[in-house]
């Protein structure tokens, strides 16, 4: 069963249903493995559900895969597209602190209406961000736990290219305080020929590896645990769901999904506010 989180499991106001942990006490006894898949960090996922050590993840749109603490499968960027991001993002987003002034030597400043947004740079091992404000940091929290605040995001990508970190770059995600559509287009957008681009939420894009979504996840999940589509539950509400979608032959789609969403999926369950994925499970169950 493989669930997405924001708009799906949990409620508008990002509580858990009730009865989730009976229902997770259920599955585990059928042998049912139970998958939170989301945009969120995979650590963020995992610090949901601290009752719950041996659970199965995929986080950050499917970029990692973790089963009980270990990584299953990842795929990260190229540190080429990584770098531009950056220089984009510091282009038309609200610079970062002591950055505005090099921004006007250089012609930019006051040419261009910045939007109210900033990069997340998600690592395997946690996400960086030089954008240090309470706004944008409260933003980011509820779904980068491990988060750390640099001075410069091009000194991390450098000290990962020479071998000084031991780490992996495996989405970049923008935040707009507003609509995000306006500077996912003007940033991240531009590498959607080439990579996995998408509006995951209101106010975030995410950019990875080309081919790289929830649907090749779960799709490695399933050969690894030698389970078929056949055998394979999925409920999403928006567009990053649509290939885990097609990936299972009891694909749901929450009542407030999205409308491709909704056309894609074979069933239709309760909202998210009506704890549609426990009512729906349950039924399941019991059949």
């Amino acid at each position: 069963v493989a669930v997405d989180m924001d708009g799906t499991l949990l409620d508008d106001e990002k509580n858990f249903p009730p009865g989730l942990d009976e229902l997770l006490d259920h599955l585990e006894q059928r042998g049912v493995v139970f998958v939170p898949a989301s945009g969120r960090q995979v650590w963020t996922l995992i610090d949901m559900f601290p009752e719950r050590p041996g659970l199965t993840f995929i986080g950050e749109n499917g970029a990692i895969v973790m089963r009980d603490g270990r990584e299953i499968s990842s795929a990260p960027l190229d540190l080429a597209t990584v770098r531009e991001s950056v220089s984009l993002i510091r282009q038309y987003a609200l610079p970062r602190p002591g950055a505005k002034a090099a921004r006007e030597d250089a012609g930019e400043g006051s040419l261009r209406e910045n939007f109210d947004g900033g990069l997340v740079v998600c690592g395997k091992n946690c996400a960086y961000v030089e954008r240090t404000d309470e706004a944008f940091l409260a933003a980011v929290a509820p779904y980068y736990t491990r988060t750390q605040c640099v001075d410069d995001l091009m000194r991390v990508i450098d000290e990962i290219e020479q071998g000084r970190i031991d780490e992996a770059i495996i989405k970049l995600a923008v935040y707009s305080a507003g609509d995000v559509t306006a500077l996912a287009d003007q940033t991240l957008g531009r590498f959607a020929r080439s990579h996995q681009f998408a509006i995951s939420a209101a106010n975030w894009a995410d950019l990875q590896d080309r081919g790289v979504d929830k649907g090749r996840a779960l799709r490695a999940l399933q050969e690894y645990l030698g389970v078929t589509p056949g055998q394979t539950a999925v409920f999403g509400d928006a567009g990053n769901d649509l290939s885990m979608i097609a990936q299972a032959e009891f694909s749901f789609a929450m009542e407030n999904a999205s409308a491709d969403v909704r056309a894609a999926a074979r069933f239709l369950a309760p909202s998210n506010n009506e704890a549609g994925v426990v009512q729906v499970l349950r039924a399941l169950l019991a059949e």
